[in-house]
């Protein structure tokens, strides 16, 4: 019983923590952003137009995605990542059997 409650007490603070890492990475992008939501079947990808600072949240499914940017190398993502960049990115769900669901914060 005594090993059980670190594990609780753990987990409860990685859901705080986590919401916190996710929320402030939102700000990144300032106070002026587009915000928009993608749904990318299994096996599909999605290509974006981006200038500047993006922030990517992954909900959904896995929460592993892999992007590309201006055809460049694949980089696999969980969950969040930042990017300032200019260029394509590309979007690609490779799981074979979950969607997931992408929201870009992305300054105009």
């Amino acid at each position: 019983m005594l090993l059980v409650i670190p594990y609780f007490i753990l987990w409860g603070l990685w859901g705080k923590y986590f919401r916190k890492i996710v929320t402030e990475g939102l700000k990144y992008v300032g106070d002026e952003y587009v915000d928009e939501n993608y749904k990318i079947p299994p096996l599909s990808s999605v290509k974006i137009a981006i200038n500047g600072k993006c922030a990517i949240v992954i909900n959904g499914g896995t929460g592993w995605a892999t992007i590309r940017i201006n055809g460049g190398p694949r980089e696999k993502v969980f969950k969040i990542r930042l990017l300032n960049a200019v260029g394509i990115l590309e979007i690609i769900n490779e799981s074979r059997f979950f969607p997931i669901i992408v929201s870009i914060r992305r300054s105009p």
